[in-house]
């Protein structure tokens, strides 16, 4: 009886022993398993090789480090593949003959790089679709400055707050006289040439509706003075041309149809001129005018004579003119320019060529539209 109560009380020690044991065990890997996981969430390669190598030769070295690799693998799972394979390599160098770690090194490293080069597309696509965005708002934001006035606001941002085609006046006229109208006439047939002064004067009337203009161009020259090769003859050229067109970005763009005389008056009683006599001409042309260039207005026309089919000896007749309106001064309701043209008119003959190609320095006064 003695024995069996000896035995009994033994083994109760004993069970008791290998409890505390067991609990001191689970206590110490409890704490190192915290170490490791203050080392994922720090993502701190130095705290997780600390914990490693301070207790590789630790007899329960491996609860460690299967710990470890169970963190890694959720790294993996959640794509964090930097640092899972710092801390991949933290295993291996604490312990050469992980065969697990080292093959998850090569999982993890083609993931890695396959991640890289899909940033690495994604980046460039990002910045090729910010570049076009770019290009395409600038491309929008040079639109706007041609068609819309800006001001600054106070941090210096502009501001579009008015189309500068929206107008307040719907009429706007032009009045141009030139003090100087320098001709040069040249005769094919004769060999003949005539550098010639005169006058001339412009006026221009146009009426917007909406997108749409119409208007009236009439001008008048009469080149009377010539400085060389006289022959007793008084050049004049007049025109009243209607104007319908388009207003645009950058000015209006016209279709012209009127009429068109030149004249040819014989001064002399044996006046022998071989200047092309009278023509009275419908026009049909094309124009353009208040096109900016910077400062200046542009502005020009083409206008073909279809009365030369009513005369034998000509074959075509067509004038040309461009004119570039410098800006002087400009009050409440007119404004001042100074204006520089150039124009020639081109009469095919049947037998020749007749040209007169003229050179004219003006004063204009407009009205200044809203």
């Amino acid at each position: 009886m003695k024995r069996k109560l000896f035995t009994f009380l033994v083994g109760i020690v004993l069970s008791v022993c290998s409890v505390q044991k067991v609990f001191a065990i689970d206590v110490y890997i409890v704490e190192l398993y915290k170490q490791i996981d203050g080392a994922f969430s720090d993502k701190s390669d130095r705290e997780l090789d600390a914990v490693l190598s301070n207790n590789n030769e630790d007899a329960n070295y491996y609860l460690l480090e299967n710990y470890t690799m169970k963190k890694i693998r959720r790294l993996v799972l959640d794509k964090e593949y930097d640092f899972a394979l710092q801390s991949n390599l933290i295993v291996i160098d604490n312990n050469l003959d992980n065969a697990e770690a080292v093959e998850m090194y090569s999982v993890i490293a083609a993931a890695l790089e396959q991640q890289k080069l899909k940033e690495a597309e994604d980046k460039a696509r990002s910045e090729k679709e910010a570049a076009a965005f770019e290009a395409e708002k600038e491309k929008k934001k040079i639109v706007a400055i041609k068609e819309y006035t800006t001001v600054k606001n106070a941090e210096g941002t502009d501001v579009f707050v008015a189309s500068k085609n929206e107008r307040y006046t719907a009429q706007n006229w032009k009045a141009m006289f030139g003090m100087a109208n320098a001709v040069f006439v040249t005769e094919s047939s004769g060999d003949y040439n005539s550098f010639r002064y005169g006058i001339s004067g412009n006026f221009i009337y146009d009426y917007y509706l909406n997108k749409f203009v119409v208007g009236i161009d009439t001008s008048l020259d009469v080149i009377m003075l010539p400085f060389t090769n006289g022959d007793d003859t008084l050049l004049m050229d007049l025109s009243v041309v209607p104007e319908i067109g388009f207003t645009g970005l950058n000015g209006n763009f016209l279709f012209r149809l009127g009429f068109a005389s030149l004249f040819d008056f014989k001064m002399g009683k044996t006046n022998t001129s071989i200047l092309q006599d009278n023509i009275f001409s419908p026009v049909l042309g094309i124009g353009f005018n208040k096109v900016k260039l910077g400062e200046i207005d542009f502005s020009g026309y083409f206008d073909y004579y279809l009365g030369h089919l009513a005369y034998e000896n000509l074959n075509a007749a067509m004038k040309a003119e461009l004119n570039f309106g410098i800006p002087i001064m400009e009050m409440d309701t007119i404004k001042l320019s100074f204006n520089i043209g150039v124009k020639d008119t081109l009469l095919l003959k049947t037998e020749s060529i007749e040209n007169r190609a003229g050179l004219v320095l003006a004063f204009g006064v407009e009205n200044v539209a809203k």
